[in-house]
């Protein structure tokens, strides 16, 4: 009677071993893609202050206020996109710090995430070009929201196949609540940035018409 029973458990310890290399068929270490983005994002992150170092400024010209205005302006606006860039760098790396797989569905959302940070330094310019206008930081926010979008994608089909997730997340008994955490770390940047995009629709609008009533005045 022992021996048919043992044959039984290794038939159903081969079928759940084979549904397991089955999950890791087409999926690799996670580290090669973090290296990329990681590298992409820092030269984004160089790129973003080419408009800055790139204010023309004639010798003949005087450092009146316009220029101190101007110049304060971009290093101001470089200074809040760094900070974006980098609370998505933190943010992209606390991600994979918990997936320590991927396969080819994660592959295409982190190229999509990246291609969409690589726009950051093009509404960027748009800001310090025109900084009464208010496209350049919509389209700011925007990006930010697609990124963060982005990102909770990931988290969410990395935790819908555990195989995907860093063993100690994937056998802990609140992965749950992990999920929940690098949720709200990926999300917190977006939600500023969706409050930051309502305000300057319905604020640039309301300063343009102060300051075209104050000329006919």
């Amino acid at each position: 009677m022992s021996r048919p029973q043992t044959q039984e458990q290794a038939v159903d310890a081969e079928g759940d071993s084979s549904l397991y290399r089955n999950d890791e068929e087409g999926t690799q270490s996670s580290h090669r893609m973090l290296g990329f983005s990681d590298a992409l994002l820092s030269i984004i992150a160089t790129v973003m202050i080419l408009p800055v170092t790139h204010t023309e400024i004639s010798p003949e010209q005087q450092f009146d206020k316009s220029i101190q205005k101007l110049l304060a302006t971009r290093i101001a606006v470089y200074l809040m996109t760094f900070l974006i860039v980098t609370v998505a760098w933190a943010a992209h790396t606390r991600l994979f710090q918990v997936v320590g797989k991927i396969d080819d569905t994660l592959a295409l959302l982190n190229l999509a995430c990246m291609m969409t940070i690589t726009l950051l330094p093009y509404t960027f310019s748009l800001m310090v070009t025109f900084p009464d206008v208010p496209l350049g930081i919509f389209l700011f926010c925007m990006c930010v929201i697609a990124i963060g979008s982005v990102q909770a994608l990931i988290v969410g089909y990395a935790f819908h196949f555990p195989h995907l997730l860093n063993p100690q997340i994937q056998y802990s008994t609140h992965r749950a609540l992990s999920r929940q955490h690098v949720l709200r770390l990926v999300l917190r940047g977006p939600a500023l940035c969706f409050v930051a995009a309502v305000f300057s629709l319905f604020f640039f609008p309301m300063v343009s018409l102060r300051s075209s009533g104050a000329v006919s005045n």
